[in-house]
């Protein structure tokens, strides 16, 4: 979602919480649903966009009507959510680079390249978990692990140093193909091999793109 369709958003928003259109009740449930969609979106979808971007969206004036006093009672602001993203998105863009660095060092991999999965994989979250039993930065599946060496998936040093191997076998494997590699990666090598290339999954086409887009950017 873009800067543009984010304030149209924020916008309809403002306008369901008027004067008397909604009861408060309605009005508390609908801030609560809006913040949670907006954290959301700005997790997922903003990808680089500067947070100062994002602030000068909000309505900075005083206008009771505009702004209901009590639209925010007991629920975030978006000034709040937004700061607490930046917040995040700062420190996941910094509290791991000297780990990427020696991974890429170690391995041979560009450091953009670890990041970017990173990116697409957990968002940057160490403790992040999939359905499926991924775990950690890279989500490392638990057999890929145990083959990596790694045993504490949800250590940052641990689980990127693992991925950064892996990946690297994948570019070795694949002639060096940094898409190839990826949907290795996120499909297993048997798939790219049946194949001859990247599988016609959609989630593994989708995933390469986007951690191109990462990558490229």
């Amino acid at each position: 979602m873009d800067i543009q369709s984010l304030k149209v958003l924020m916008e309809i928003n403002a306008m369901q919480s008027l004067g008397s259109v909604q009861s408060s009740q309605n009005n508390a449930s609908t801030s609560s649903m809006f913040s949670d969609m907006l954290g959301q979106v700005l997790q997922s979808n903003t990808g680089d966009q500067s947070t100062e971007d994002l602030t000068s969206l909000l309505y900075s004036g005083d206008s009771p009507v505009f702004v209901p006093s009590n639209l925010y009672s007991g629920q975030s602001s978006l000034a709040d959510v937004i700061s607490s993203y930046s917040s995040t998105r700062t420190n996941n863009r910094t509290d791991y680079d000297e780990i990427i660095k020696k991974a890429a060092a170690t391995y041979n991999v560009p450091e953009k390249l670890i990041s970017s999965i990173i990116k697409q994989e957990s968002n940057f979250n160490p403790a992040a978990t999939s359905s499926a039993g991924a775990s950690g930065l890279m989500q490392l599946m638990p057999g890929t692990a145990k083959y990596l060496g790694v045993t504490n998936s949800l250590d940052p040093e641990q689980n990127i140093m693992g991925g950064a191997k892996y990946i690297s076998q994948m570019l070795s494997q694949f002639d060096g193909n940094i898409e190839t590699a990826l949907a290795a990666y996120n499909a297993g090598p048997g798939a790219v091999k049946k194949y001859d290339g990247i599988p016609p999954y959609k989630e593994t086409q989708n995933y390469v793109q986007k951690v191109m887009n990462y990558f490229q950017a």
